[in-house]
């Protein structure tokens, strides 16, 4: 029991610590955490909204209800590389379990998440989008993102350990992935033979699911997001069993 106290106290300690020191001495602090879901917002407004119009009612809030869980994940997998080849005196120390770095990454982007939140219900409002009950739905889907970035997440952390080219295959990966998951275009605009494609991206369900809450005002659909959240779990004790079996190994290497 001490040592769940004590492993909960320190992620604690680390997610408070990684938040405070990424925007330590900037003149705008965590409101930089902000900047970049709001201009890719502004950009695609812009070129979605005005010359490439869509025809999408209410298309801030239909993107923006989807860039935040978006940016929390591809901003999880894009510094996950680095989690243990830049902790390396960490990792090292005796008693110390690296993969509270992969949960503290998870956390620490997720309480980004979070602050962006409040801007997101504003807009709601602005736009008659009523918030309705489905967004107890919330944390259910929170749990099951965060699973998923952790189990990726681990599997980065190791793998670029050994091979440094996976943070480079990690950008342009989710570079590629921005565009096949419905982010700033609706799913049924897509042709009906790649259709059944979204279904096998995890993220592009979760994202449906969150702009179900948000925008619609609906209940996610279940049969999709229950195969997601097996998926999920799944990754997770997979990237964890590798991670098992690896950790002597990834600590002599850095």
């Amino acid at each position: 029991m001490n040592l769940l106290t004590y492993n909960f106290d320190l992620i604690c300690h680390l997610v408070r610590r990684d938040f405070s020191l990424r925007y330590k001495r900037s003149a705008l602090g965590v409101l930089w955490s902000l900047m970049q879901p709001l201009a890719q917002l502004i950009v695609l407004v812009f070129l979605f909204g005005r010359v490439v119009p869509l025809n999408i009612e209410a298309y801030p809030v239909f993107v923006f209800s989807a860039l935040l869980p978006w940016t929390w994940f591809s901003t999880c997998l894009s510094s996950a590389g680095s989690l243990f080849a830049g902790n390396r005196d960490l990792v090292r120390r005796p008693n110390f379990i690296p993969a509270n770095l992969v949960i503290v990454n998870v956390l620490s982007n997720l309480l980004t998440y979070l602050l962006a939140l409040p801007i997101l219900f504003v807009m709601l409002a602005l736009y008659d989008r009523a918030m309705t009950l489905t967004l107890f739905f919330l944390p259910l889907l929170i749990l099951i993102q965060g699973i998923l970035i952790a189990g990726l997440g681990l599997i980065i952390a190791i793998l670029n350990v050994f091979y440094r080219d996976v943070q480079y295959i990690m950008a342009v990966v989710l570079m590629l992935l921005f565009y096949l998951t419905p982010v700033f275009y609706q799913p049924k605009i897509v042709g009906e033979s790649y259709r059944n494609l979204y279904i096998l991206n995890p993220i592009a369900v979760l994202i449906e699911s969150y702009r179900a809450i948000f925008f619609y005002g609906t209940a996610p659909e279940w049969g999709a997001l229950l195969l997601v959240g097996i998926a999920c779990i799944v990754v997770c004790g997979f990237s964890y069993l590798i991670y098992s079996l690896l950790l002597h190994e990834v600590i002599d290497t850095i």
